[in-house]
């Protein structure tokens, strides 16, 4: 977004904004009869609270009122995949591939399930680092760069915001399963000249992992994820699902949006 252009958003924003609050504008457009169309965001204490949808020109309230959906779900859920997928990517693979690597000398049942359901995740692990540097690539080098959304980024950013629930779901059940015996891993790691290799974050990421299960399972029962033994399918029915849920809430985010006037 050029100086100019967001300098009129803003002259135009302000009127509709509170003295105690701020504003953000995002610099991603929609097009609407060749109009651009830009989302701002108002704040109290870096909350949204509310929205207005402007463009440089002259304002139409049909037009705005199509750009607020493919605007609105880009900007949101776009924010909650970056923010949640790079807090989940930021996981050291070393983490796992420290353990796992070293000798394990055990008959143990439950001490080689929990080795292998640890490589579980490790596999997990890798394969939500390598979705989240493609979205990252997508996002600031692709999107940031030509700054105009069309509807295939908004089933884009949808479907990303499935395949990560889709990790975390993935994850959940690995550790609900298999806690029991990763914490036999590790307590049979621990008893090894081996451990002392570990570095001390590893160590404790290790011993730490399952140490609050009834968090992981308060928040995975909260997922309500519609299991299926087909992946494609389970992400297909919920892809429909979010799809659902997103108009429901975009209806009620009319709400709270300032200009244009809806009714």
């Amino acid at each position: 977004m050029d100086k100019e252009t967001r300098k009129t958003i803003l002259q135009k924003a302000k009127k509709y904004k509170k003295w105690t609050e701020g504003m953000m504008v995002n610099p991603i457009y929609w097009e609407e009869k060749g109009n651009p169309y830009y989302v701002v965001v108002y704040t109290r204490r870096k909350t949204p609270i509310a929205s207005g949808f402007f463009t440089p020109g002259e304002e139409n309230v049909e037009d705005a009122m199509k750009a607020h959906r493919p605007l609105a779900l880009f900007s949101d859920l776009g924010s909650n995949v970056y923010q949640n997928g790079t807090m989940r990517s930021s996981v050291k693979l070393s983490f796992y591939t420290q353990p796992l690597d070293l000798l394990v000398d055990s008959r143990d049942e439950k001490v080689q399930a929990g080795k292998a359901a640890y490589a579980k995740l490790l596999k997990l692990q890798e394969e939500i680092n390598e979705f989240m540097a493609e979205y990252k690539d997508y996002y600031e080098n692709d999107v940031l760069k030509r700054r105009l959304i069309t509807e295939k980024d908004v089933e884009k950013v949808q479907k990303a915001a499935v395949s990560l629930d889709m990790f975390q779901y993935r994850s959940g059940s690995v550790l609900l399963k298999h806690h029991e015996d990763i914490e036999a891993f590790a307590a049979y790691l621990e008893t090894q000249n081996g451990w002392k290799s570990l570095d001390k974050d590893t160590r404790a990421f290790l011993k730490d992992i399952t140490r609050h299960m009834e968090e992981v399972k308060k928040a995975f029962d909260a997922m309500d994820f519609i299991e299926h033994e087909n992946p494609e399918k389970m992400f297909r029915l919920h892809y429909d699902r979010m799809v659902k849920n997103n108009k429901a809430a975009l209806e009620q985010q009319k709400e709270n949006i300032r200009y244009p006037k809806w009714n």
